[in-house]
């Protein structure tokens, strides 16, 4: 086996795919904590974290935080991260990573939970024949969901 030479660069642990599928990842995984939701929180988490030369991810460490359970959240989708190991002969690398994570509510629909109630009712008869008829009323409830 050679040896490495001091001038040759050396290469970090990657997320297979690059960044764009690191932030899919993130996006597929991530699970709004019922705390933020309830307390309608929104913003972004931003943390730091290593990740060693065998693609294991470590020191995780929150940057700026949110709280109401997303940090939490934060923490548990960066430590389930999976780097590609970085082949550099025996020497050790450790990569520096920061990511935020955005956290916007989920859109309501403006009719969510509305009922619509209305009645259509015939109109008085005219004459003394239609006078002896019952009326008929017939009412809708709509829902929105």
């Amino acid at each position: 086996m050679s040896k490495p030479r001091k001038d040759e660069p050396l290469k970090m642990p990657s997320y297979r795919g690059g960044n764009d599928a690191l932030f899919k990842f993130v996006k597929e995984h991530l699970k709004y904590p019922k705390e933020a939701l309830d307390h309608k929180i929104e913003g972004s988490v931003e943390v730091a974290y290593d990740v060693d030369g065998s693609g294991k991810v470590r020191n995780i460490r929150i940057l700026e935080s949110l709280g109401y359970g997303c940090d939490e959240e934060v923490i548990r989708l960066v430590s389930m991260l999976k780097y590609e190991k970085a082949f550099n002969k025996g020497r050790n690398v450790t990569l520096h990573r920061k990511l935020k994570v955005n956290f916007k509510l989920p859109e309501e629909k403006k009719t969510a939970g509305q009922k619509i109630n209305y009645q259509l009712v015939q109109n008085k008869p005219k004459t003394e024949q239609e006078e002896k008829k019952p009326t008929k009323t017939i009412s809708y409830t709509i829902n929105f969901n």
